[in-house]
């Protein structure tokens, strides 16, 4: 047995969390070791969907170009009664608004896993397979590890810190003592992946909401392949039916209008309906994400893509702590941000689940009756794919999260409420995205060959974006606003980058990088910037903090409990 000093951060669990979390860690300048005590990674489909958000985060690590080529675009979802068909939703027809991908990828978690351990290969990663979590010990600098490996010998590892991503029944949070909070559902879902002989659409799925049990059928990117998942109303926890090829046909000949032979059984599972999250995403220097820190219904597929978000959100904070940038109060919010996030979704993922699996007669017809109704309205079908697809998670509550607003008594808020209904035109700052919110995106004119695409090109990377605003209606002084921006860069020991959108370029910086033209005051539009005002925009591309004027101190005030600024020559 050896002890030794090694790395900045130890990894357990190497499924879509995990990955992301050591892929991160090396991005942001961390050394990472990544345990897993399979042999391999999942040589199953599992989870199927990588939803818009995940996507966006992939693009910003540098390999969303391969998820998307190993997937297949989910086009529509067609639901249906019996035979009647309720409604269509053509997901690439809804208003996504701003998202760089709209629309669900369907793709196997194998290959997803797949995409995302090539990426780590790329960045210099490994994960270490056949090497198992004994146990942890947490000192006030670092956490002492012991890992078995193949063969039963033992390695004793110093580290920094530690993240489980180690999934349901996480040996972390086991070691650590968290419990999960929750509870499970008296519900039993069977699955299977299928070829289908039919000559519907290879890129669209089903859900039939039969009276016998809900039915999901949702396209694979293999040719003729589709998943199909059953609500079993009959059955109780703790049975599980064997799931052959001749009970899944006798339910699609049994629940839903279409007449076809299913063939070929590849993979099949059986499911019960669970939600819960773990007391606290943190225990001194130890992290959780993904299963670990929260189970809940597959409804909607949000598990995967909300384990990969948790690492997105922690691996930057923690870069930023470890190498003396930051301040504790920013890696405590991933508690709080995360935390909150996952008692969300176990609510609403909670309720879909109870909505699709009714008994009572009465109940069902009434739920088919109203689905009719809300399933064909344009608001709700794109809340079904943005909303679905996480582009709407907020984190306004976090203790890192600011807004200043200019003070305004109630009478002058109502004049301005009054003459925003008469024009238009008239846009007050509050009706920009607020601080919490992702930070949304729009496509750049193309008047100035140094300029990048897309907003979210300005804001990909590791560092904070820094927007300040030189407003549609009244234009403060550029060299001023030049001036606040280079200052700001200069203070902090985080890497933040400032950029000037105005409606003009001033004269004589035309290579100046950090001017970004707005000739067409979209983007000032966008962010209800009509006066001059601030954005801050965090690594992971969330709106940290804004202001309704662009005050230097005030913006410090916020930098500096959060940041730690260069020292002083």
């Amino acid at each position: 047995m050896v002890t030794r000093t090694t790395p900045d951060v130890l990894v357990i669990g190497a499924g879509p969390a995990g990955l992301t979390a050591a892929a991160e860690a090396i991005r942001h300048g961390l050394s990472v070791r990544i345990i897993d005590q399979n042999e391999s990674r999942t040589l199953f489909s599992k989870a199927l969907v990588v939803h818009s958000r995940s996507l966006e985060i992939f693009q910003d690590m540098g390999f969303a170009d391969a998820v998307v080529n190993s997937g297949t675009k989910f086009r529509s979802l067609n639901m249906h009664t019996g035979t009647k068909e309720l409604s269509r939703i053509v997901f690439q027809e809804l208003n996504w608004k701003d998202a760089d991908f709209p629309y669900w990828l369907s793709i196997p978690q194998s290959e997803t896993e797949r995409c995302m351990e090539d990426h780590l290969n790329d960045l210099g990663g490994i994960v270490e397979r056949n090497t198992e979590l004994v146990d942890l010990e947490q000192f006030e600098d670092y956490v002492r590890v012991t890992l078995k490996h193949e063969g039963d010998s033992i390695e004793r590892i110093d580290v920094s810190w530690m993240v489980g991503c180690d999934g349901a029944r996480s040996k972390t949070r086991k070691l650590l003592g968290l419990e999960l909070e929750g509870k499970a559902d008296d519900e039993v879902f069977i699955l299977g992946d299928v070829i289908f002989d039919w000559d519907l659409p290879e890129d669209e799925g089903h859900n039939i909401l039969s009276t016998d049990g809900i039915v999901l059928i949702v396209p694979l990117p293999e040719k003729g392949r589709f998943r199909l998942i059953f609500h079993m109303p009959e059955l109780s926890v703790g049975y599980e039916p064997e799931v052959t090829l001749e009970l899944l046909q006798k339910l699609i000949d049994q629940r839903t209008p279409f007449n076809t032979q299913i063939s070929d059984l590849t993979w099949s599972s059986t499911f019960t309906s669970k939600h819960f999250v773990v007391s606290d995403h943190r225990k001194g220097r130890v992290f959780l994400a993904g299963d670990a820190a929260h189970i809940h219904s597959p409804v909607g597929g949000q598990g995967l893509n909300s384990g990969i978000q948790d690492a997105y959100n922690l691996m930057w904070k923690l870069a930023l702590l470890h190498h003396g940038k930051a301040f504790p109060e920013l890696l405590g919010s991933y508690t709080i941000e995360r935390h909150k996030t996952a008692q969300d979704l176990i609510t609403r993922v909670g309720t879909a689940t109870k909505i699709v699996t009714l008994k009572n007669s009465l109940a069902l017809q009434l739920r088919n009756q109203l689905a009719s109704l809300l399933l064909n309205t344009d608001k709700m079908q794109n809340r079904m794919g943005r909303d679905i697809a996480m582009l709407d998670i907020s984190y306004e509550n976090s203790s890192v999260i600011v807004q200043d607003f200019l003070p305004q008594n109630q009478a002058n808020h109502v004049l301005n409420r009054f003459k925003q209904m008469i024009n238009h035109n008239e846009h007050d700052f509050h009706q920009g995205p607020s601080a919490g919110m992702r930070a949304p995106n729009i496509m750049l004119s193309a008047n100035n060959i140094t300029q990048p695409a897309s907003l979210h090109d300005l804001y990909r990377g590791t560092h904070y974006a820094l927007m300040l605003f030189s407003g549609a209606t009244n234009s403060p002084n550029m060299d001023t606003l030049l001036e606040i921006g280079t200052t700001i860069q200069s203070q902090y020991q985080a890497s933040i980058k400032p950029y000037i959108i105005t409606l003009d370029l001033p004269a004589n910086e035309e290579d100046n990088e950090h001017f970004i033209i707005d000739a067409d005051k979209n983007i000032h539009e966008l962010y209800a910037a009509w006066q001059p005002c601030l954005y801050l925009i965090r690594p992971d591309k969330y709106i940290a903090y804004r202001s309704q004027i662009i005050n230097q101190d005030q913006l410090t005030t916020y930098l500096d409990r959060i940041l730690i600024r260069k020292a002083i020559n």
